[in-house]
């Protein structure tokens, strides 16, 4: 897969990006295919975590109106409309109004006798309240126009029902008053009395289910979230350990063009980026869609022109993230580029801290990193200012629905029960549109993250095993170069033509000035690389026809500079033989005159050695390599300038351990220092990629001028 910049990204149009995000986010959703039953299983309780909305409305709707609100019979409000017509509050009432009222009203008082019990007529309400007292009359009024209201209190109610207890006694026996009232109010369909009465633990347990609701929705959402973030974290261990696993096999070549701090930046967070884009845009695309679906389903179930007068303006909120995307993707982008630029300024000050330190730059060093880490922190601010801006914009044009939406309920009476489970409604569908809006936003940001994941994965190894590649059994350890030729891509070649026969059981030494090709015929061997022409042969076989890992199971080295892990001391010889026993540990550190010094450690073997074995010295350092070679007892032995770097004292027990390790292999070494292999079977000249001559110590004093020339510099100080 090819890798998109951020300057590729900032340059796109919105098409261009969506179809350069399409094959990698297919690639990530492909991931989610092993654990296919707990992303089902997540993707169930999105729906139903989205579909449940609309049930949670509806049951807040029931609710309000059962508590909330009181919703008066028909009959009582065409009769409270009556009374009020004829007895204004703080006015003089007069009995004889009623019949005149009722007259003009002709269609009312139809209506009203459709809904009084039968046997009783509209005349009877005129006769029977024209019995009553003025103040008693307008008491019962008030009270019945309080019941008869389209929105009341469950207190309002419960005051208006007292009141008319009150009328009943008012201290007195029950008079003629009294029985006018019952009268009146018997006439309807319905007893107000034990209508509007509630009992507090019914209105409780009604309210409880509003926190069950809630409880329900919760669970729902977080059984969803708990699935996804589940099948997040596999694919993203997943997505790590095959792009590590990939990096590791990567050919030396690859590692020298690569910062080590950027490879680190993209295993640990750029795969991150990666899977968070992947999951989060299955999780979003469920949940967020279906439960916008299922709100408006119910905005249009409760009040379809109430909907449309809310939902008609929309479609403004996508205009703020159309306005910030491309900032995003600017921003986003060079904040992963500067976050991978901060892990490679770590990672060399803390590789290279003895320079450093040497060279007095700690200052140097903290400036490098805070001018990169506040180049970060800068595009880092841009990105979330651009992403938050989001949502007030989103948050200030879903407002203008919900005033059109009250401007709506105003004009068409709507009451105040309804209105505040539609807008209960509207302000719940909100959060899922904004989540929604910054989808894109996301995937811009994630897209430089991971196409790079996916093009470290994707590309091949310069040095790979063919597909029939066979297992190296153990060699007797015979080595030839038949007309090897390579160079590291550069115009001078670093081998021309290189042919050697290396017999087995006998050491060969190579010579010659610094940049002759003595290093990469040893890189060669371990295949490293592998050569542009000619090849290399062990016991006849040509290196590319075995695999790898079986080649250098039989091929032992020592470097100039060694490395050992921040691990203990035992866990650092068993590296060259994992499954080695702890006798066999101990043997080898014998062998390599390393167990003296290991046992005075702390703790003896179980001793952890510092970054890069800093608390050893270099001649306890290169003796635990020894060992590592001793344990691994391979036929061939590769010795890379394994003493230079040592003082006199600690040479002789390195020379000595060497010896040991030498019996019965095929050795090839490396040694600017000529002492160190005067006693070499064969010792091999080398000049700018080729070789000059081969022979013994003696023969090549007497026939090669370079051999010379190194034998007086060395031993006599001069040319």
């Amino acid at each position: 897969m090819q890798k998109v910049s951020r300057k590729d990204i900032s340059e796109m149009s919105t098409k261009e990006f969506l179809q350069a995000a399409k094959t990698p986010y297919k690639r990530l959703l492909g991931r989610l295919k092993p654990y296919k039953g707990r992303f089902a299983a997540g993707v169930v309780f999105g729906v139903v975590a989205g579909l449940f909305n609309a049930v949670m409305l509806g049951v807040f709707k029931l609710v309000f109106g059962l508590v909330l609100t009181a919703g008066a019979p028909e009959e009582a409000k065409l009769l409270t409309q009556t009374l009020n017509s004829v007895a204004e509050p703080d006015k003089e009432f007069k009995v004889e109004q009623i019949g005149a009222a009722l007259k003009e009203r002709p269609s009312e008082a139809e209506r009203l006798q459709d809904k009084l019990k039968p046997p009783h007529q509209v005349g009877e309400i005129e006769t029977a309240l024209a019995e009553a007292e003025t103040t008693e009359f307008e008491r019962f009024r008030d009270a019945l126009n309080t019941l008869a209201g389209s929105n009341i209190t469950v207190e309002q109610v419960r005051e208006a029902h007292e009141e008319m207890d009150r009328i009943a006694r008012d201290g007195k026996p029950k008079g003629k008053s009294d029985k006018i009232i019952d009268r009146v109010l018997d006439m309807l369909p319905i007893d107000l009395k034990d209508h509007m009465q509630h009992n507090i633990w019914a209105v409780i347990g009604v309210c409880s289910l509003i926190p069950l609701m809630i409880l329900i929705r919760g669970m729902l959402g977080y059984m969803h979230q708990y699935c996804m973030i589940w099948v997040g974290n596999r694919v993203l261990y997943d997505l790590r350990s095959e792009l590590f696993d990939k990096l590791l096999n990567q050919s030396l070549s690859f590692f020298n063009k690569q910062k080590t701090g950027e490879l680190i930046q993209t295993v640990f967070n750029q795969t991150r980026m990666a899977q968070t884009a992947g999951t989060n845009l299955a999780s979003d695309l469920i949940k967020h869609p279906i439960s916008i679906v299922a709100i408006v389903g119910f905005l249009l179930a409760t009040d379809p022109w109430f909907t449309f007068a809310a939902l008609v303006l929309f479609p403004l909120c996508l205009i703020p993230v159309v306005a910030v995307s491309n900032k995003v993707r600017k921003a986003g982008g060079r904040e992963e580029e500067e976050a991978g630029m901060l892990m490679v300024t770590m990672q060399e000050s803390f590789a290279g801290i003895r320079v450093v330190k040497a060279h007095a730059r700690e200052d140097y060093e903290s400036e490098k990193f805070d001018a990169a880490s506040q180049r970060m922190l800068e595009f880092i601010m841009r990105w979330r200012k651009a992403m938050e801006i989001v949502g007030p914009f989103v948050e200030s044009f879903a407002s203008l629905g919900i005033a059109a939406g009250l401007v709506y309920a105003w004009k068409f009476n709507v009451s105040t029960d309804e209105f505040l489970i539609l807008y209960l409604a509207l302000i719940g569908m909100y959060p899922h549109a904004k989540a929604l809006s910054k989808i894109q936003i996301q995937l811009q940001k994630c897209l430089v993250a991971t196409t790079k994941v996916f093009a470290f994965i994707d590309e091949p190894p310069e040095v790979a095993d063919q597909e029939n590649a066979a297992v190296l059994a153990v060699p007797e350890g015979r080595i030839e170069f038949r007309d090897v030729h390579f160079s590291y891509h550069t115009k001078a070649p670093a081998l021309n033509g290189i042919n050697l026969m290396c017999e087995p059981g006998k050491t060969y030494a190579l010579v010659g000035e610094s940049g002759a090709g003595k290093t990469t015929m040893l890189a060669l061997i371990m295949r490293f690389y592998d050569p542009e022409q000619g090849g290399i042969f062990i016991d006849g076989k040509d290196l590319r026809s075995v695999t790898q890992q079986s080649l250098r199971d039989h091929i032992g080295i020592v470097n100039q500079e060694t490395f050992l892990f921040h691990d203990t001391i035992y866990n650092n010889i068993r590296y060259g033989k994992l499954d080695a026993t702890r006798e066999e540990v101990e043997l080898a550190a014998t062998q390599a005159f390393a167990h003296e010094f290991i046992t005075e450690q702390p703790q003896g073997y179980e001793t952890v050695l510092g970054d890069k074995g800093c608390t050893l010295s270099g001649g306890q350092q290169q003796r635990i390599s020894i060992a590592r070679a001793f344990l691994r007892n391979a036929p061939i032995l590769l010795l890379d300038e394994a003493m230079s770097a040592l003082d006199s004292k600690s040479e002789q027990k390195v020379q000595e351990a060497i010896e040991n390790l030498e019996r019965g292999k095929t050795v090839i070494a490396i040694a600017h220092r000529l002492s160190t292999v005067l006693d070499a079977d064969q010792i091999v000249v080398m000049d700018q990629g080729q070789i000059i001559d081969v022979g013994t110590h003696a023969e090549l004093l007497k026939k090669s001028d370079i051999y010379q020339r190194l034998y007086r510099i060395q031993f006599h100080g001069g040319e």
